[in-house]
């Protein structure tokens, strides 16, 4: 609603079977477009920035061998 205010197209992203039409969306419009994406508290969602920390605060993915590809070296 705030950006549909500020003339600015707006959607919200709450599946998974939603991200990729969404992002595809976004990127083909000539306007400007936010994409709000809403995801279950229990997602590992990475890089994120805690709640007022700054961008030098990131938290990255862990380290995980049995689960990175050959696409993370």
């Amino acid at each position: 609603a705030l950006a549909n205010a500020f003339g600015i197209r707006a959607e919200r992203i709450t599946t998974r079977a939603e991200v990729a039409p969404g992002i595809r969306s976004a990127r083909e419009a000539a306007e400007t477009v936010l994409l709000d994406f809403r995801v279950e508290q229990e997602d590992s969602v990475y890089p994120m920035v805690p709640a007022g920390a700054s961008l030098h605060e990131m938290i990255r993915r862990p380290h995980n061998p049995l689960v990175e590809t050959a696409s993370d070296a």
